[in-house]
């Protein structure tokens, strides 16, 4: 990229552009988490998915644009990475991998859906890429800010507040995607004989290697201002989220039973960051190890307010402790990784060009990995969002049947169910009655030779607010019946819903995670190859 002020104002801009964007689909994914939450799983185009998917489009011409106009028109191919026949400077190709992999995750997720049902849970194969996508996108951004400031002339000030609010997009997509959501209750691995909890190791890792690369952008003051941004935007998404559901709420949706609950997309930002870099900056420093891997476990969300009230009892207080102590020396770890980290950053935002070396052979790896991605399988449209007339959008298929007198919802999250999956269904009461039921199961009939085989599927009620959850596995497909049961005061009776299920899923769930975790990971070790190439 040649010192020329015009392109270079162009890019600013178009940085102040993916801001925004990061910010208003950061923002839209809060309100996606509480929707969810509150509302419930609805069709596509949602006013919190228009905020996440708003800036797609726009971002998508513009590279194709500058990409073309670099490649032709400036025919500045010396400095830039060559890609075929076209060329542009990196943190444009980064960009453009992010976009990708952000859409063809779109795609990859209604695959998804037409396999196994509406999400139950946002750790899935198709969120994976999605989110790497959009952090992919972010780090990039941030890149080409770097780059940009290394000319003369430049708005510095402009660029720099742009950096600050992007990491802070980054952080918040980190913590959401691979640590909060990495449930303490749940995501645990046995090792010999102990429950060692997954989630301070992602949750530390997230800001011990996010809070130095802000160090290394903007110094001790960048890590300051950071921590107070997050905490500011804790304040505002607990005051403006369930403000911004009501208001996008349509006279078609319904609040969920036990609605509105907490507000959680503050819960998957860092507490009390602020405070402890403070505490650091004036009695310690940010380049001692001890006080970083001290900071990142107890400023950790799951502290508070989840730690004392769930942790010990779910796992043992002696399994918390040694999950801890392990988590330390991880996050050493990721500690001492920090500077390679750091320093494939500074590489990328090189004004000069990838050496012809490396640019082949990187070249010809970006083709690759972008033709192999078409050849995943797109599904229709999210058709699996279709939902009879009068039933209602929370479900692909949802039923209002009558209990003995009490009106209940059966939602099921794929429709028709696929056989060998388990089919996840949701049942409450009728516009949010409060009636007490004491208990509620699913009963499935399958005829054989020998008679009427029955399989017994007990419900939970985790949130104690007459919503009870859980997954129906059919072992094989063709015509069944389903019995949904219910106890109120002590009096059993059930109803019979017939179901038709379908063959099973194409693609088998081991292979969907594969290709989910596989290509994230390659992208990563793509670009870090590419800024060992930098000259």
């Amino acid at each position: 990229m040649e010192d020329n002020s015009r392109e270079l104002n162009l890019l600013t801009y178009f940085v102040v552009f993916l801001t925004f964007y990061h910010v208003i689909a950061r923002f839209g994914l809060a309100v996606d988490l509480q929707w969810h939450t509150d509302v419930g799983r609805d069709k596509l185009l949602t006013p919190p998915h228009l905020m996440i998917f708003s800036g797609i489009i726009p971002t998508m011409i513009f590279l194709a644009s500058y990409i073309f106009w670099h490649s032709f028109v400036k025919n500045a191919t010396d400095h830039g990475m060559n890609v075929w026949i076209f060329s542009a400077p990196v943190p444009i190709w980064i960009i453009l991998s992010g976009m990708i992999t952000l859409i063809l995750g779109g795609l990859y997720d209604d695959l998804w859906h037409s396999s196994y049902g509406v999400d139950t849970t946002i750790i899935t194969p198709p969120h994976i890429w999605t989110f790497a996508g959009g952090m992919i996108v972010e780090l990039a951004t941030i890149i080409l800010a770097l780059k940009i400031k290394q000319y003369k002339g430049t708005n510095h000030r402009l660029l720099n507040l742009s950096m600050l609010f992007t990491m802070w997009a980054l952080v918040y997509h980190l913590h959401l995607a691979f640590a909060n959501f990495l449930d303490p209750r749940v995501w645990v691995v046995e090792l010999m004989g102990m429950e060692i909890i997954l989630h301070f190791i992602f949750a530390g890792s997230a800001l011990l290697i996010m809070l130095p690369i802000m160090r290394a952008i903007a110094g001790d003051n960048g890590i300051i201002s950071l921590a107070a941004l997050l905490l500011a935007s804790q304040i505002l998404f607990i005051i403006l989220v369930p403000q911004l559901v009501d208001l996008m709420m349509g006279s078609q949706h319904v609040y969920r039973p036990g609605s509105p609950n907490t507000v959680w997309a503050a819960q998957c930002l860092p507490w009390l960051l602020f405070l402890g870099v403070l505490v650091i900056k004036k009695y310690s420093s940010f380049d001692n190890a001890v006080s970083m891997i001290a900071l990142v476990i107890i400023v950790d969300a799951a502290w508070l307010p989840t730690f004392i009230q769930h942790i010990p009892s779910e796992v043992g207080v002696v399994n918390t402790i040694i999950s801890v102590i392990i988590s330390i020396f991880v996050l050493r770890f990721v500690w001492l990784c920090n500077p390679k980290f750091i320093l494939a950053i500074e590489r990328l935002t090189e004004i000069n060009s990838v050496n012809k070396k490396g640019n082949t052979k990187a070249s010809k790896s970006l083709v690759t990995i972008v033709l192999l991605s078409l050849l995943l399988p797109s599904a229709s449209a999210h058709a699996i969002h279709f939902v009879e007339e009068g039933e209602g959008f929370d479900a692909p298929k949802r039923f209002l049947i009558d209990v003995d007198d009490e009106y209940l919802w059966v939602e099921f999250m794929i429709w028709p169910p696929k056989a060998t999956t388990e089919a996840s269904i949701v049942i409450y009461s009728h516009d949010n009655e409060t009636t007490e039921i004491d208990k509620v199961w699913v009963e499935l009939i399958q005829e054989s030779d020998k008679g009427d085989v029955t399989m017994v599927t007990e419900l939970d009620n985790p949130g104690d607010f007459q919503l009870w959850q859980g997954s129906v596995l059919f072992p094989f497909s063709g015509n069944q019946t389903l019995q949904i049961w219910s106890e109120v005061d002590g009096n059993q009776t059930y109803t019979e819903i017939p179901v038709i299920v379908d063959s099973p899923a194409l693609l088998p769930v081991w292979l969907a995670w594969v290709i989910g975790v596989a290509w994230p990971l390659a992208l990563v070790a793509f670009w870090w190859r590419v800024s060992l190439r930098i000259d």
